[in-house]
């Protein structure tokens, strides 16, 4: 059931892309664009980016490390800008057809790897550390629920991270049974009474790998005690922060760096302990950060192998280089 939601809602975004591909839905048009019947001076200082379309979700167009990140710290300046979703299928569908020419995909995403794409280097560290960790309700938090939260936190590797996405997203199994799995393989399934007594609503956004680690917390509260409710494929952090913010939802899996620039705009650490200092500080105060994990899933600018060889792009920074 879980995977047919996902399906079908990739499928209606799928669509939804395709009908708004060409026209203006979501997108942002750069300085470096020479329409029809520009100077030829303008076409000269045409930019690589100028001439490509970025993809990615709708926070990215304002988030510091964004667009207007990628401008300040490269001056790299798309053509366009079209919505898709959150690192998941619709963005990946969307480059390798051509529909965009470069995504904000994550690092541990499999279909990289399976589709020979290409991530840019960040040398100027333009994405921030991006910690897996729980952001709870500080009133669900009792001793209990943080011992298993960050008992998690403990366990949970980058290497981890993307062989719990592997599962899901390339082989198709359902998300609570990779949890569970995970939870078995690093001695974290045990029942008990640790967390008993305690209702929480766990929450994830619409792509996979948050979906499992939602499952993964559900799943280890619910084994010591705990009264669980899902409700998983959220969307983005528009649709679900402000859930989380007013109470709707007590636990959330979050990565520190992103949700730390989606709340504090001038954010400026970018060092996994200097992100999560930081992040304690930004949040509202019925809202704590429990443990980081080791565990990071980073954005990353990525494009075909056919647009790199096409125009040399290693890094980022090549993106801001003279067109052709």
């Amino acid at each position: 059931m879980k995977r047919r939601t996902l399906a079908i809602g990739a499928i209606a975004a799928a669509l939804a892309l395709g009908l708004s591909a060409c026209g203006s839905s979501g997108s942002s048009t750069g300085t470096g664009s020479t329409p029809s019947g520009a100077s030829s001076s303008a076409a000269a200082t045409a930019t690589i980016a100028s001439k490509l379309i970025m993809g990615g979700p709708p926070e990215f167009k304002t988030r510091v490390d964004g667009l207007p990140g990628l401008e300040k710290n490269y001056g790299v300046v798309f053509g366009k800008y079209t919505v898709t979703d959150t690192g998941g299928p619709v963005t990946v569908t969307a480059l390798k057809n051509g529909q965009i020419d470069a995504a904000d995909l994550f690092t541990t995403d499999p279909s990289i790897a399976a589709n020979n794409f290409v991530i840019l280097t960040d040398p100027k560290s333009n994405f921030a550390a991006q910690n897996v960790l729980p952001i709870i309700n500080k009133a669900k938090a009792t001793d209990g629920v943080k011992t298993i939260l960050n008992g998690i936190s403990a366990k949970l590797t980058t290497a981890g991270l993307g062989e719990l996405v592997t599962k899901v997203q390339v082989d198709k199994q359902d998300p609570d049974a990779v949890a569970k799995a995970w939870l078995a393989s690093n001695g974290l399934s045990s029942t008990g009474t640790s967390a008993s007594g305690v209702k929480l609503i766990v929450g994830s956004a619409n792509f996979p790998e948050n979906v499992v680690l939602a499952e993964v917390y559900a799943e280890a509260l619910k084994a010591q005690g705990a009264s669980i409710t899902t409700k998983l494929n959220i969307g983005s952090r528009e649709k679900y922060y402000p859930a989380l913010k007013a109470g709707d939802l007590d636990l959330f899996p979050e990565y520190s760096g992103t949700i730390l620039q989606f709340i504090d705009k001038t954010a400026t650490a970018t060092t996994p302990d200097d992100v999560y200092a930081a992040l304690q500080k930004a949040l509202p105060p019925n809202l704590i950060a429990l443990d980081k994990s080791e565990a990071q899933d980073s954005d990353a600018i990525v494009v075909t192998k056919a647009t790199a060889d096409k125009y040399g792009l290693v890094s980022i920074a090549d993106l801001a280089k003279p067109a052709s």
